[in-house]
């Protein structure tokens, strides 16, 4: 059917024609890689399984669920879950945004340290948790050397609870605070300039046109960086496995964590599959949260 007075271009209905065929490999991995195996989780979450051939040998019901939130083990992941993606965040994006503004001046020295950032953030997760494994170490380890020839005493940073998790987080904040440093970098460069010239000649002074300019205009770029840090510190496995192995005693095993020992060393795939079923519900509950308070926040200013 033909309408008076509309026609399209030849060549724009070449280009409608093949989009979808150019989205069609992105979507089959998409559907390979992602959306199926999260379909085998929930499904596996409700059967029964061999502990000797991990085969299905019926439905269980609710028992996985019911046995993980019984377990001790599994309460004490799901915390230090929440612990990582707090302090992750609270680490991660305000050093991000803070290399963002001084990578955006161009001073001395800017190209090398985004060069140095870019490496760290191509390197892999096991060379750098290993690298890190080492500088961690009591006896021969950078930082307890230095400690030492400060005069002060050296410190368990994988043996002590508290302080393993808080050096996972600097070993993986220092790993991954280039992917939203240079998301917050794109969000600076594309605010005009005329703008940050109208609040100087309104008598702005850099804190108020940061605080009042800057950062409402960079709210997409926080939500994207926020929803990204999030995400990483729920599937955070690599360092808690090259580091502490969960230890000491599981103060350092998160879900993703658990959900491994669940499968591979306890031989109980039903539980592991509960585990990662909950970390998933877990991650939207809390980032639907952050979207409809930045929304909220949004909507207010």
């Amino acid at each position: 059917m033909k309408f008076p007075g509309f026609s399209v271009n030849p060549t724009r209905r070449g280009e409608l024609a093949i989009g979808p065929l150019m989205v069609i490999p992105a979507a089959a991995g998409l559907g390979v890689f992602w959306i199926w195996p999260l379909i085998v989780a929930i499904i596996n979450s409700f059967r029964s399984f061999n502990p000797f051939t991990h085969r299905a040998n019926g439905w269980a019901g609710f028992a996985n669920y019911e046995g993980i939130f019984a377990d001790p083990a599994f309460q004490s992941a799901f915390w230090v879950s929440l612990i990582y993606m707090v302090l992750m965040i609270v680490v991660i994006i305000p050093l991000a945004l803070g290399l963002a503004i001084l990578l955006d001046k161009r001073m001395p020295g800017t190209v090398l340290a985004r060069a140095a950032i870019l490496a760290a953030l191509a390197s892999s997760e096991a060379v750098a948790a290993l690298m890190w494994n080492q500088l961690y170490q009591p006896s021969s380890g950078l930082f307890d050397a230095i400690f030492r020839a400060l005069g002060m005493p050296t410190q368990p940073f994988l043996t002590n609870g508290n302080l393993a998790i808080v050096s996972i987080v600097v070993m993986t904040a220092w790993k991954d605070v280039g992917l939203p440093m240079l998301i917050f970098l794109g969000g600076l460069q594309a605010i005009p300039p005329h703008l940050f010239e109208a609040a100087s000649m309104d008598g702005a002074n850099r804190w108020n046109t940061f605080w009042r300019l800057t950062l409402p205009l960079m709210r997409p770029s926080l939500v994207l960086s926020l929803f990204m840090t999030t995400i990483a510190a729920a599937r955070l496995f690599t360092p808690i496995q090259i580091l502490t192995s969960g230890g000491p005693n599981g103060q350092t095993s998160n879900l993703a964590y658990f959900s491994y020992a669940q499968a591979f060393l306890f031989n109980s795939p039903g539980q592991a599959a509960a585990s990662v079923v909950v970390m998933l519900l877990m991650l939207v509950v809390i980032t639907v949260i952050q979207g409809v308070s930045l929304r909220g926040k949004r909507g207010a200013s």
